[in-house]
């Protein structure tokens, strides 16, 4: 995924990886004992740590935890023994019992919480408060009062409408909260508001969230995240892009292949990048832009290509090896660096009528390519090479390696004193 979670500063991204690592540390304990050392000692306490963590952070659900903690347990013990003995079966039971009664109490609490905030707004509101009262503004009231619980509620009951005035309260952890829930119901409805908050919100990371909601809403963005493209926030312009290659719609290709002519240079990173990720659809315009388009074109055109890594787009970005822009020439380069064996063979033919410096930049992508097939070849060249040409050739000899190789470069720096001792040692 190109979106990260950018709810920073909140702990509570970091409980699956905790949790994760302390039913890890069970798992060892579990192998050591039972598989290692195949003994049968009580160590199991260790066990109640992740369960009941688990059970205070995820309620019900850490019955799962315990289920797979004491599966492991019942598979070590019968790995010792031959059998499974009652001892070993109470223990997971107890396993199951102590998450399923914290998970539940967690569980309770949690919704006496979220019943308790939604009482207090809505006595708030019926209560008749005048706009002008100690409280001032009814919705300003509404604003304060209004926390997660209430977002989290609008999210299970499906109300859009809700999440859509939730953008715009003043608490930006409620903004971000909603976003988010809206990308997540994927509802249509949520285009328009997740557009304005992409272009209007003050804080970069709700634009982020916000183009991470439209693109999980997909499709029926498409059109208005094209429009955004044409933004002159360049910060929303690239937002825009990612989420474009995220969805992956082929109707995004056009316009995103314009903005590779951007003037912000990361704008145009960004777009490549989401050409990318839409993949095949986007190769035949991209072809085409590499082979006609102007200097930044070109040079975008060969970023995306290089990310798709389609062999057809082979032979263009082998011709590219010779443009005139050298921005352009060392992105070809680094495209087919990444083709892997799809490139090698088409290189090495290019290589027989190529100029004096297209068989440079030739010779640096075949010893970035690291293919054995191109040893034989290079190692003619060697014959008739100029002394840069030469270097060239032995440095991409010791970048595709292997024990022939550099048999054959110590040798040479045996006849040949041009040969570097970093090179034989490459």
């Amino acid at each position: 995924m190109a979106f990260a979670d950018l709810k920073m500063g909140k702990y509570s991204r970091f409980k699956p990886y905790i949790l994760g690592i302390l039913i890890l540390i069970a798992l060892i304990l579990e192998i050591m004992v039972h598989w290692v050392y195949r003994v049968d000692i009580v160590y199991s306490h260790f066990f109640y740590i992740p369960v009941i963590i688990g059970a205070v952070w995820y309620g019900v659900r850490a019955v799962g935890i315990a289920l797979f903690l004491g599966a492991m347990l019942i598979i070590g013990v019968f790995h010792v023994s031959g059998s499974v003995g009652f001892a070993a079966l109470a223990r997971v039971a107890v396993f199951v019992v102590v998450a399923l009664v914290i998970g539940l109490i967690t569980d309770h609490m949690r919704r006496d919480r979220d019943r308790l905030i939604n009482e207090v707004t809505d006595a708030a509101l019926q209560s008749g408060i005048s706009p002008a009262g100690i409280f001032g503004n009814i919705g300003e009231f509404r604003s304060r009062v209004l926390s997660s619980a209430n977002v989290n509620k609008m999210k299970s009951e499906g109300n859009v409408r809700g999440l859509i005035k939730s953008l715009w309260n003043k608490d930006v952890g409620v903004q971000y909260d909603a976003v988010e829930a809206l990308g997540e119901l994927r509802d249509p409805g949520g285009v328009d508001p997740l557009i304005k908050a992409l272009v209007e919100d003050q804080y970069s990371g709700i634009r982020w969230k916000a183009a991470e909601a439209l693109s999980k809403i997909g499709e029926p963005a498409v059109v208005p995240l094209i429009g955004v493209l044409q933004h002159p926030d360049d910060d929303v312009r690239w937002k825009a892009a990612i989420a474009l290659g995220e969805i992956g719609d082929e109707r995004a290709v056009d316009p995103l292949i314009a903005v590779l002519k951007d003037k912000d240079r990361f704008v145009k990173s960004r777009a490549a990048y989401a050409l990318g990720l839409i993949g095949e659809p986007a190769v035949p315009p991209l072809i085409w832009a590499l082979g006609e388009g102007d200097d930044d074109l070109r040079r975008g055109a060969a970023i995306a290509l290089g990310n798709i890594r389609d062999p057809r787009s082979v032979p263009i970005l082998i011709r590219a090896i010779g443009d005139p822009d050298e921005n352009v020439k060392v992105e070809a380069i680094s495209a087919l660096s990444g083709m892997g064996e799809t490139a090698v063979g088409p290189l090495l033919e290019f290589l027989k009528y190529a100029n004096d410096n297209d068989k440079k930049e030739v010779v640096t992508a075949l010893g970035e390519l690291g293919d054995s097939d191109a040893v034989e070849p290079l190692m003619q060249m060697l014959e008739t090479a100029d002394d840069e040409t030469r270097g060239l050739i032995i440095t991409a000899l010791c970048e595709i390696g292997g024990p022939s190789v550099k048999a054959l470069v110590k040798g040479m720096k045996r006849k040949d004193p041009r040969v570097s001792g970093d090179q034989e040692n490459a």
